[in-house]
Protein backbone atom coordinates (compact mmCIF):
# COMPACT_ATOMS: atom_id res chain seq x y z
CA UNK A 1 0.00 0.00 0.00
CA UNK A 2 1.17 3.06 -1.21
CA UNK A 3 1.22 4.81 2.16
CA UNK A 4 3.58 8.33 2.98
CA UNK A 5 6.65 8.25 4.61
CA UNK A 6 5.18 9.62 7.44
CA UNK A 7 2.28 7.78 8.02
CA UNK A 8 3.22 6.48 11.54
CA UNK A 9 2.21 10.49 12.30
CA UNK A 10 -1.03 10.48 10.56
CA UNK A 11 -2.20 7.20 12.29
CA UNK A 12 -1.35 8.87 15.44
CA UNK A 13 -3.42 11.46 14.92
CA UNK A 14 -6.17 9.46 13.40
CA UNK A 15 -6.05 7.32 16.72
CA UNK A 16 -7.26 10.86 18.99
CA UNK A 17 -10.48 11.31 17.10
CA UNK A 18 -11.59 7.21 16.59
CA UNK A 19 -13.18 5.07 19.32
CA UNK A 20 -11.48 1.86 20.40
CA UNK A 21 -8.93 3.06 17.34
CA UNK A 22 -7.13 -0.59 15.74
CA UNK A 23 -3.94 0.29 13.94
CA UNK A 24 -4.36 -2.84 11.55
CA UNK A 25 -8.26 -2.01 10.67
CA UNK A 26 -7.49 1.75 9.74
CA UNK A 27 -4.68 0.84 7.28
CA UNK A 28 -6.90 -1.75 5.63
CA UNK A 29 -10.26 0.51 5.57
CA UNK A 30 -7.68 3.06 3.87
CA UNK A 31 -5.79 -0.28 1.45
CA UNK A 32 -9.60 -0.36 0.15
CA UNK A 33 -11.11 2.81 -0.24
CA UNK A 34 -10.33 5.76 -3.00
CA UNK A 35 -11.07 9.36 -2.44
CA UNK A 36 -12.12 11.09 -5.81
CA UNK A 37 -11.30 14.90 -5.90
CA UNK A 38 -13.94 15.68 -9.30
CA UNK A 39 -14.33 19.26 -10.71
CA UNK A 40 -15.80 20.61 -13.39
CA UNK A 41 -15.25 23.64 -16.24
CA UNK A 42 -15.98 26.26 -13.69
CA UNK A 43 -14.41 24.93 -10.83
CA UNK A 44 -10.96 24.60 -13.02
CA UNK A 45 -11.34 28.11 -14.22
CA UNK A 46 -12.63 30.23 -10.63
CA UNK A 47 -10.05 31.69 -9.10
CA UNK A 48 -11.81 30.36 -5.76
CA UNK A 49 -12.37 26.63 -6.97
CA UNK A 50 -8.41 26.70 -7.62
CA UNK A 51 -7.86 27.83 -3.97
CA UNK A 52 -10.32 25.00 -2.62
CA UNK A 53 -8.73 22.19 -5.16
CA UNK A 54 -5.05 23.35 -4.26
CA UNK A 55 -5.64 23.00 -0.15
CA UNK A 56 -8.28 19.43 -0.83
CA UNK A 57 -5.38 17.96 -2.17
CA UNK A 58 -2.75 19.22 -0.23
CA UNK A 59 -4.82 17.45 2.55
CA UNK A 60 -6.14 14.11 0.65
CA UNK A 61 -2.33 13.78 0.13
CA UNK A 62 -0.81 13.56 4.07
CA UNK A 63 -3.44 10.74 4.75
CA UNK A 64 -5.21 8.54 1.67
CA UNK A 65 -2.69 6.47 -0.71
CA UNK A 66 -5.50 5.98 -3.40
CA UNK A 67 -7.15 8.76 -4.97
CA UNK A 68 -8.76 9.20 -8.38
CA UNK A 69 -9.06 12.72 -10.03
CA UNK A 70 -11.70 13.32 -11.99
CA UNK A 71 -12.18 16.47 -14.70
CA UNK A 72 -15.92 16.52 -15.18
CA UNK A 73 -15.93 19.05 -18.01
CA UNK A 74 -13.59 21.80 -19.45
CA UNK A 75 -9.60 20.90 -20.36
CA UNK A 76 -8.74 19.16 -17.61
CA UNK A 77 -5.01 20.49 -17.56
CA UNK A 78 -5.40 20.98 -13.66
CA UNK A 79 -5.36 17.11 -13.31
CA UNK A 80 -1.49 16.97 -13.86
CA UNK A 81 -1.27 19.89 -11.47
CA UNK A 82 -2.89 18.31 -8.81
CA UNK A 83 -1.41 14.85 -9.44
CA UNK A 84 1.99 16.50 -9.02
CA UNK A 85 1.23 18.44 -6.58
CA UNK A 86 0.01 15.24 -4.03
CA UNK A 87 3.21 13.11 -5.24
CA UNK A 88 5.30 16.14 -3.59
CA UNK A 89 3.89 14.85 -1.06
CA UNK A 90 3.75 11.39 -1.16
CA UNK A 91 5.68 9.83 -3.87
CA UNK A 92 3.58 6.53 -3.64
CA UNK A 93 0.16 7.75 -3.88
CA UNK A 94 -1.90 5.66 -6.19
CA UNK A 95 -3.66 8.12 -8.35
CA UNK A 96 -6.20 6.75 -10.69
CA UNK A 97 -8.13 8.40 -13.80
CA UNK A 98 -11.88 8.13 -14.38
CA UNK A 99 -12.90 4.89 -14.86
CA UNK A 100 -10.21 2.68 -13.06
CA UNK A 101 -11.59 2.68 -9.67
CA UNK A 102 -14.63 2.42 -7.96
CA UNK A 103 -15.75 6.29 -6.59
CA UNK A 104 -16.19 5.41 -2.44
CA UNK A 105 -16.52 8.66 -1.13
CA UNK A 106 -15.64 12.12 -3.68
CA UNK A 107 -14.88 15.44 -3.15
CA UNK A 108 -16.79 17.80 -5.75
CA UNK A 109 -15.69 21.32 -6.65
CA UNK A 110 -17.99 23.24 -9.30
CA UNK A 111 -21.79 23.15 -10.28
CA UNK A 112 -21.92 19.49 -12.38
CA UNK A 113 -23.40 16.42 -10.28
CA UNK A 114 -21.41 13.54 -9.56
CA UNK A 115 -22.13 9.96 -8.98
CA UNK A 116 -20.42 8.27 -6.01
CA UNK A 117 -21.24 6.06 -2.90
CA UNK A 118 -20.75 9.36 -0.18
CA UNK A 119 -21.03 13.22 -1.88
CA UNK A 120 -19.39 15.93 -0.44
CA UNK A 121 -19.99 19.08 -2.59
CA UNK A 122 -17.47 22.20 -1.68
CA UNK A 123 -17.68 25.73 -2.46
CA UNK A 124 -17.27 29.38 -1.81
CA UNK A 125 -18.12 32.96 -2.13
CA UNK A 126 -15.81 35.44 -1.33
CA UNK A 127 -15.12 35.23 2.38
CA UNK A 128 -17.96 32.59 3.25
CA UNK A 129 -17.37 28.70 2.83
CA UNK A 130 -20.17 26.32 1.38
CA UNK A 131 -20.22 22.38 1.92
CA UNK A 132 -23.29 19.95 0.86
CA UNK A 133 -23.53 16.54 0.31
CA UNK A 134 -27.36 16.97 -1.67
CA UNK A 135 -26.00 19.54 -4.45
CA UNK A 136 -23.11 21.41 -5.91
CA UNK A 137 -22.15 24.71 -4.17
CA UNK A 138 -20.41 26.29 -6.76
CA UNK A 139 -17.14 28.58 -6.41
CA UNK A 140 -16.61 32.29 -6.90
CA UNK A 141 -14.09 33.96 -9.27
CA UNK A 142 -12.70 36.63 -6.62
CA UNK A 143 -9.36 37.05 -5.43
CA UNK A 144 -9.85 35.90 -1.57
CA UNK A 145 -9.05 32.56 -0.98
CA UNK A 146 -10.38 32.38 3.05
CA UNK A 147 -14.19 30.83 2.35
CA UNK A 148 -12.46 28.65 -0.45
CA UNK A 149 -9.53 27.55 1.99
CA UNK A 150 -12.04 26.76 4.89
CA UNK A 151 -14.72 24.77 2.53
CA UNK A 152 -11.71 22.18 1.37
CA UNK A 153 -10.75 22.08 5.08
CA UNK A 154 -14.42 20.96 6.21
CA UNK A 155 -15.52 19.10 2.95
CA UNK A 156 -11.88 16.89 4.23
CA UNK A 157 -13.44 16.15 7.65
CA UNK A 158 -16.09 15.21 5.39
CA UNK A 159 -14.14 12.67 3.97
CA UNK A 160 -13.10 11.27 7.46
CA UNK A 161 -15.62 11.21 8.81
CA UNK A 162 -17.48 9.13 5.68
CA UNK A 163 -14.52 7.15 5.44
CA UNK A 164 -14.53 5.79 9.21
CA UNK A 165 -18.04 6.24 9.81
CA UNK A 166 -17.83 3.88 12.16
CA UNK A 167 -14.80 4.60 14.55
CA UNK A 168 -16.48 8.37 15.20
CA UNK A 169 -18.92 9.39 17.62
CA UNK A 170 -20.70 11.98 14.82
CA UNK A 171 -20.20 10.42 11.71
CA UNK A 172 -23.04 12.66 10.51
CA UNK A 173 -21.90 14.96 7.41
CA UNK A 174 -22.82 18.14 6.71
CA UNK A 175 -25.92 18.24 4.75
CA UNK A 176 -26.05 22.33 3.62
CA UNK A 177 -23.15 24.23 6.17
CA UNK A 178 -22.13 27.70 5.53
CA UNK A 179 -19.84 29.35 7.69
CA UNK A 180 -18.18 33.09 6.85
CA UNK A 181 -15.09 34.18 7.46
CA UNK A 182 -15.66 37.53 7.73
CA UNK A 183 -17.90 37.77 10.59
CA UNK A 184 -17.46 33.97 11.76
CA UNK A 185 -20.90 32.97 12.10
CA UNK A 186 -23.41 30.04 10.31
CA UNK A 187 -25.76 29.76 7.94
CA UNK A 188 -28.20 32.71 7.14
CA UNK A 189 -25.91 34.88 9.51
CA UNK A 190 -23.02 34.57 7.23
CA UNK A 191 -21.61 38.06 6.66
CA UNK A 192 -20.40 38.57 3.05
CA UNK A 193 -18.71 41.48 1.04
CA UNK A 194 -15.88 42.08 -1.45
CA UNK A 195 -12.19 41.99 -0.38
CA UNK A 196 -11.06 45.66 -0.95
CA UNK A 197 -8.81 46.55 -4.10
CA UNK A 198 -5.81 47.07 -1.76
CA UNK A 199 -5.40 45.76 2.49
CA UNK A 200 -2.75 46.98 4.36
CA UNK A 201 -2.30 44.71 6.93
CA UNK A 202 0.70 46.83 8.48
CA UNK A 203 3.32 44.96 10.25
CA UNK A 204 1.95 41.51 11.78
CA UNK A 205 3.80 39.12 13.81
CA UNK A 206 3.39 35.68 12.53
CA UNK A 207 4.64 33.34 16.07
CA UNK A 208 4.94 29.36 14.84
CA UNK A 209 5.25 28.76 11.61
CA UNK A 210 4.23 25.04 12.33
CA UNK A 211 0.82 23.24 11.10
CA UNK A 212 -1.62 26.63 11.96
CA UNK A 213 1.27 29.11 10.63
CA UNK A 214 1.64 26.77 7.55
CA UNK A 215 -2.53 27.20 6.34
CA UNK A 216 -1.69 30.85 7.07
CA UNK A 217 0.70 31.79 5.04
CA UNK A 218 -1.10 29.77 2.52
CA UNK A 219 -4.04 31.71 2.49
CA UNK A 220 -1.87 35.00 2.52
CA UNK A 221 -0.03 33.71 -0.54
CA UNK A 222 -3.01 33.45 -2.60
CA UNK A 223 -4.93 37.06 -1.93
CA UNK A 224 -3.01 39.37 -4.28
CA UNK A 225 -5.03 42.44 -2.91
CA UNK A 226 -2.88 42.08 0.76
CA UNK A 227 0.28 44.45 1.23
CA UNK A 228 2.17 44.86 4.46
CA UNK A 229 5.14 43.77 6.29
CA UNK A 230 5.43 39.77 7.98
CA UNK A 231 7.65 38.83 10.59
CA UNK A 232 7.80 35.37 11.19
CA UNK A 233 8.98 34.08 14.19
CA UNK A 234 10.00 29.96 14.60
CA UNK A 235 13.24 28.18 15.57
CA UNK A 236 12.69 25.54 14.63
CA UNK A 237 13.00 23.14 11.69
CA UNK A 238 10.53 21.06 9.24
CA UNK A 239 10.41 17.12 10.16
CA UNK A 240 9.52 14.39 8.07
CA UNK A 241 6.83 13.66 10.50
CA UNK A 242 5.92 17.62 10.10
CA UNK A 243 4.28 16.79 6.61
CA UNK A 244 1.90 14.42 7.99
CA UNK A 245 0.06 18.29 8.60
CA UNK A 246 2.22 21.00 7.40
CA UNK A 247 -0.23 22.19 4.30
CA UNK A 248 3.21 23.62 2.55
CA UNK A 249 5.30 21.28 2.75
CA UNK A 250 6.52 18.60 0.81
CA UNK A 251 9.38 16.11 1.08
CA UNK A 252 11.70 18.19 -0.42
CA UNK A 253 11.36 20.14 2.56
CA UNK A 254 12.56 17.81 5.04
CA UNK A 255 15.16 19.40 7.23
CA UNK A 256 14.34 22.99 5.89
CA UNK A 257 13.77 26.11 7.81
CA UNK A 258 10.01 26.83 8.43
CA UNK A 259 11.04 30.29 8.63
CA UNK A 260 12.91 30.31 5.23
CA UNK A 261 9.76 28.18 3.84
CA UNK A 262 7.20 31.15 4.63
CA UNK A 263 9.38 33.22 2.68
CA UNK A 264 9.93 31.84 -0.31
CA UNK A 265 5.72 31.09 -0.14
CA UNK A 266 5.71 34.85 0.06
CA UNK A 267 8.30 36.00 -2.30
CA UNK A 268 6.14 36.62 -5.08
CA UNK A 269 3.52 38.77 -3.02
CA UNK A 270 2.79 42.24 -1.46
CA UNK A 271 3.81 40.68 1.27
CA UNK A 272 7.26 41.57 2.38
CA UNK A 273 8.58 38.80 4.89
CA UNK A 274 11.39 39.30 7.31
CA UNK A 275 12.42 35.58 8.91
CA UNK A 276 13.17 35.53 12.17
CA UNK A 277 14.99 31.98 13.10
CA UNK A 278 14.78 32.20 17.18
CA UNK A 279 11.93 32.02 19.92
CA UNK A 280 9.45 34.74 20.71
CA UNK A 281 11.41 36.18 23.46
CA UNK A 282 14.62 36.25 21.77
CA UNK A 283 12.57 37.99 18.97
CA UNK A 284 11.65 40.61 21.60
CA UNK A 285 15.09 40.66 23.16
CA UNK A 286 16.37 41.47 19.67
CA UNK A 287 14.24 43.49 17.82
CA UNK A 288 15.13 46.52 19.67
CA UNK A 289 11.61 47.81 20.75
CA UNK A 290 8.15 46.07 22.77
CA UNK A 291 6.01 48.01 21.07
CA UNK A 292 3.97 45.69 18.98
CA UNK A 293 0.64 46.33 17.29
CA UNK A 294 -0.79 43.12 15.81
CA UNK A 295 0.70 39.60 16.79
CA UNK A 296 -0.64 36.56 15.28
CA UNK A 297 -0.01 33.25 17.40
CA UNK A 298 0.44 29.90 16.09
CA UNK A 299 1.96 28.62 18.94
CA UNK A 300 1.07 24.89 20.66
CA UNK A 301 1.35 25.85 24.37
CA UNK A 302 -0.19 27.71 26.77
CA UNK A 303 3.17 28.73 28.27
CA UNK A 304 4.37 29.94 25.35
CA UNK A 305 0.86 31.94 24.50
CA UNK A 306 0.69 33.64 28.18
CA UNK A 307 4.61 34.80 27.38
CA UNK A 308 3.26 36.04 24.26
CA UNK A 309 0.72 38.36 26.19
CA UNK A 310 3.12 39.58 28.92
CA UNK A 311 4.80 41.68 25.80
CA UNK A 312 1.57 43.28 25.65
CA UNK A 313 0.90 43.67 21.79
CA UNK A 314 -1.88 45.85 21.44
CA UNK A 315 -3.56 43.70 19.19
CA UNK A 316 -3.60 39.62 19.28
CA UNK A 317 -5.07 37.58 17.29
CA UNK A 318 -4.68 33.09 18.56
CA UNK A 319 -5.16 30.65 16.39
CA UNK A 320 -5.31 26.38 18.68
CA UNK A 321 -5.84 22.84 17.77
CA UNK A 322 -6.58 20.89 20.88
CA UNK A 323 -8.48 18.25 22.00
CA UNK A 324 -12.57 18.32 20.55
CA UNK A 325 -12.03 21.80 18.64
CA UNK A 326 -9.90 24.28 16.91
CA UNK A 327 -10.73 27.83 16.81
CA UNK A 328 -9.65 31.23 16.57
CA UNK A 329 -9.60 33.92 19.42
CA UNK A 330 -9.36 37.92 19.32
CA UNK A 331 -7.68 39.58 22.24
CA UNK A 332 -7.26 42.96 23.17
CA UNK A 333 -5.74 43.58 27.05
CA UNK A 334 -7.85 46.47 28.10
CA UNK A 335 -11.76 46.57 28.14
CA UNK A 336 -13.85 43.83 29.49
CA UNK A 337 -13.29 41.22 27.34
CA UNK A 338 -10.73 38.24 27.68
CA UNK A 339 -7.15 38.62 27.14
CA UNK A 340 -5.11 35.88 25.24
CA UNK A 341 -3.80 34.94 29.11
CA UNK A 342 -7.32 34.87 30.53
CA UNK A 343 -8.15 31.80 27.90
CA UNK A 344 -4.99 30.04 30.02
CA UNK A 345 -4.51 30.28 33.22
CA UNK A 346 -4.62 27.26 34.96
CA UNK A 347 -7.49 26.34 37.68
CA UNK A 348 -6.04 26.03 41.01
CA UNK A 349 -2.88 24.69 41.90
CA UNK A 350 -0.18 23.58 39.91
CA UNK A 351 2.94 21.92 40.06
CA UNK A 352 6.69 22.69 39.04
CA UNK A 353 8.08 21.95 35.63
CA UNK A 354 10.23 19.82 36.75
CA UNK A 355 7.89 17.92 38.85
CA UNK A 356 6.04 17.22 36.32
CA UNK A 357 8.56 16.15 34.05
CA UNK A 358 10.04 14.42 36.42
CA UNK A 359 6.72 12.42 37.07
CA UNK A 360 6.39 11.95 32.78
CA UNK A 361 9.58 10.62 32.90
CA UNK A 362 8.82 7.95 35.71
CA UNK A 363 11.75 9.69 37.63
CA UNK A 364 10.86 9.19 41.23
CA UNK A 365 11.67 10.98 44.91
CA UNK A 366 13.01 14.03 45.20
CA UNK A 367 16.63 13.82 43.93
CA UNK A 368 15.15 13.11 40.55
CA UNK A 369 13.21 16.48 41.07
CA UNK A 370 15.89 18.21 41.74
CA UNK A 371 18.03 16.54 38.68
CA UNK A 372 15.40 17.37 36.20
CA UNK A 373 15.61 21.00 37.56
CA UNK A 374 19.36 20.90 37.31
CA UNK A 375 19.13 19.52 33.77
CA UNK A 376 15.90 22.38 32.61
CA UNK A 377 18.31 25.15 33.98
CA UNK A 378 21.80 24.29 32.38
CA UNK A 379 20.01 23.30 28.80
CA UNK A 380 22.33 21.00 27.81
CA UNK A 381 21.98 17.97 25.52
CA UNK A 382 20.42 15.10 27.58
CA UNK A 383 23.10 12.23 26.06
CA UNK A 384 22.58 8.65 25.30
CA UNK A 385 22.71 7.28 28.93
CA UNK A 386 20.02 9.15 30.39
CA UNK A 387 17.84 7.87 26.79
CA UNK A 388 18.45 4.72 27.80
CA UNK A 389 17.42 4.90 31.27
CA UNK A 390 14.24 6.92 30.33
CA UNK A 391 13.59 4.36 28.09
CA UNK A 392 14.14 1.19 30.52
CA UNK A 393 12.02 3.19 33.46
CA UNK A 394 9.35 3.78 30.65
CA UNK A 395 9.35 0.43 28.57
CA UNK A 396 9.88 3.07 25.91
CA UNK A 397 11.56 1.54 22.41
CA UNK A 398 15.25 3.15 22.91
CA UNK A 399 15.82 3.20 19.40
CA UNK A 400 13.01 5.84 19.13
CA UNK A 401 14.40 7.93 21.59
CA UNK A 402 18.08 8.03 20.63
CA UNK A 403 17.61 10.04 17.83
CA UNK A 404 16.62 12.86 20.49
CA UNK A 405 19.69 11.96 23.01
CA UNK A 406 21.34 15.48 21.25
CA UNK A 407 18.48 17.64 22.28
CA UNK A 408 17.88 19.95 25.76
CA UNK A 409 15.45 18.31 28.20
CA UNK A 410 11.97 20.16 27.27
CA UNK A 411 12.93 19.37 23.99
CA UNK A 412 13.34 15.44 24.51
CA UNK A 413 10.34 15.53 26.83
CA UNK A 414 8.10 16.78 24.27
CA UNK A 415 9.59 14.90 21.39
CA UNK A 416 9.20 11.88 23.47
CA UNK A 417 5.34 12.76 24.38
CA UNK A 418 4.46 13.13 20.99
CA UNK A 419 6.26 10.01 19.83
CA UNK A 420 3.75 7.94 22.60
CA UNK A 421 6.96 7.27 24.09
CA UNK A 422 5.74 8.39 27.49
CA UNK A 423 2.60 9.88 28.47
CA UNK A 424 1.76 13.65 29.38
CA UNK A 425 0.61 14.41 32.75
CA UNK A 426 -2.61 15.72 33.37
CA UNK A 427 -1.41 19.12 34.39
CA UNK A 428 1.83 18.97 31.83
CA UNK A 429 2.27 21.81 29.78
CA UNK A 430 2.31 20.20 26.41
CA UNK A 431 0.91 20.87 22.85
CA UNK A 432 -2.77 21.54 23.24
CA UNK A 433 -3.14 18.29 21.08
CA UNK A 434 -0.33 16.39 20.41
CA UNK A 435 -0.85 15.41 16.50
CA UNK A 436 -4.00 17.22 14.81
CA UNK A 437 -5.38 16.30 12.13
CA UNK A 438 -4.06 17.65 8.82
CA UNK A 439 -7.78 19.36 8.42
CA UNK A 440 -7.68 20.61 11.90
CA UNK A 441 -4.58 22.19 11.84
CA UNK A 442 -5.73 24.15 8.26
CA UNK A 443 -8.55 25.64 9.23
CA UNK A 444 -7.64 26.95 12.08
CA UNK A 445 -4.56 28.33 10.00
CA UNK A 446 -7.05 29.84 7.55
CA UNK A 447 -9.62 31.62 9.88
CA UNK A 448 -6.16 32.97 11.23
CA UNK A 449 -5.39 34.62 8.24
CA UNK A 450 -9.08 35.53 7.84
CA UNK A 451 -9.02 37.31 11.02
CA UNK A 452 -5.81 39.30 10.62
CA UNK A 453 -7.27 40.33 6.43
CA UNK A 454 -10.57 41.09 8.33
CA UNK A 455 -9.12 43.31 10.97
CA UNK A 456 -6.97 45.39 8.71
CA UNK A 457 -8.61 49.26 8.05
CA UNK A 458 -11.53 49.32 5.64
CA UNK A 459 -12.29 45.83 5.92
CA UNK A 460 -14.61 44.57 8.20
CA UNK A 461 -17.36 46.87 10.13
CA UNK A 462 -18.02 44.90 13.32
CA UNK A 463 -15.65 42.94 15.30
CA UNK A 464 -16.94 39.33 16.28
CA UNK A 465 -16.96 38.09 19.65
CA UNK A 466 -13.82 37.10 21.92
CA UNK A 467 -13.78 33.36 20.52
CA UNK A 468 -14.74 31.11 17.45
CA UNK A 469 -15.23 27.54 17.59
CA UNK A 470 -15.11 24.76 15.02
CA UNK A 471 -15.28 21.07 15.83
CA UNK A 472 -14.56 19.40 12.45
CA UNK A 473 -14.76 15.90 13.72
CA UNK A 474 -19.29 16.78 13.99
CA UNK A 475 -21.66 18.68 12.20
CA UNK A 476 -21.07 22.84 11.52
CA UNK A 477 -23.15 24.06 14.73
CA UNK A 478 -25.50 26.72 14.23
CA UNK A 479 -23.32 29.12 16.29
CA UNK A 480 -19.78 29.30 16.59
CA UNK A 481 -18.61 32.67 18.17
CA UNK A 482 -19.25 33.81 21.51
CA UNK A 483 -18.08 36.65 23.84
CA UNK A 484 -15.21 35.89 27.24
CA UNK A 485 -15.05 38.25 29.60
CA UNK A 486 -12.27 39.20 32.11
CA UNK A 487 -12.23 37.31 35.28
CA UNK A 488 -13.07 33.39 34.39
CA UNK A 489 -14.60 32.07 37.20
CA UNK A 490 -12.33 29.58 38.81
CA UNK A 491 -9.24 30.31 37.46
CA UNK A 492 -6.17 32.47 39.01
CA UNK A 493 -6.28 36.71 38.57
CA UNK A 494 -4.76 37.14 35.31
CA UNK A 495 -2.35 40.20 34.39
CA UNK A 496 -4.96 41.86 32.63
CA UNK A 497 -6.90 42.93 35.81
CA UNK A 498 -4.58 44.34 37.55
CA UNK A 499 -3.63 48.02 37.63
CA UNK A 500 -0.09 48.58 36.88
CA UNK A 501 0.12 46.19 34.07
CA UNK A 502 -2.95 48.31 32.27
CA UNK A 503 -0.82 51.46 33.41
CA UNK A 504 1.99 49.78 31.16
CA UNK A 505 -0.10 48.98 28.37
CA UNK A 506 -1.90 51.83 28.29
CA UNK A 507 1.82 54.02 28.19
CA UNK A 508 2.64 51.95 25.06
CA UNK A 509 -0.74 52.64 22.82
CA UNK A 510 -2.91 55.47 22.13
CA UNK A 511 -6.07 54.21 23.05
CA UNK A 512 -9.22 55.13 21.10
Amino acid sequence: MALAPFFDRARQSASQVMRHFDAQAFERRLSEVVVTIAFDATGEESIEGQCALDMAARLVARLYPRVAIVPLSGTGELSGQLADLMRSINPEIEIFAEGDARHGVALVVGTTAFNADTLIYIGSDRWVASVSTTAPRGSGNSNNPLGAGAAACIGTANVFRAVFADCVDRPELDQDARLSLLNFETGSRCANADMPRAVDMGLVQLVGAGAIGNAFVWAMARAPNLTGTLHVIDHEPIEMTNLQRYVLACIKHDKASKVELVASTLAQTGIVVHPFRCTWAGYVQGIGHHRFERVAVALDTARDRIQVQSSLPHRIYNAWTQTGDLGVSRHAFDGNHACLACLYLPAGKRRSEDEIIAEELRLIGKANIERTRAMLYHGEPVGEAFVREIAATAEADVDSLLAFASLPLRAFRQRAICGNAILKAHDGNGSDIQVPMAFQSALAGVMLAAEVVASSPGVRATKPGTRTVVDLMRRVPSYVTSEVLKGIPGQARCICEDAVWQDIYHGKFTMA
